[in-house]
């Protein structure tokens, strides 16, 4: 009985530290504003390629014929 109780310790202590040091390591990649402008920067690029994109592909659907 000791033994199971030893183990269920030793487990829960394992399974604290895990939690504790993933809160840590997360508190530690704190968004600053760099990361704000570069999602902003990344958004915008992808904004662009989708619009070209899609104008590239009418002319190729439609082949030049009029609307």
């Amino acid at each position: 009985m000791t033994t199971m109780w030893l183990v269920l310790g030793v487990a829960a202590l394992v399974m604290i530290g895990t939690v504790g040091w993933v809160a840590w390591r997360d508190r530690a990649r704190a968004v600053g504003a760099e990361n704000g402008a570069a999602g902003q920067e990344a958004q915008s690029r992808q904004h662009r390629y989708e619009v070209e994109r899609h104008t590239s592909q009418g002319g190729t659907i439609y082949g030049g014929q009029p609307w």
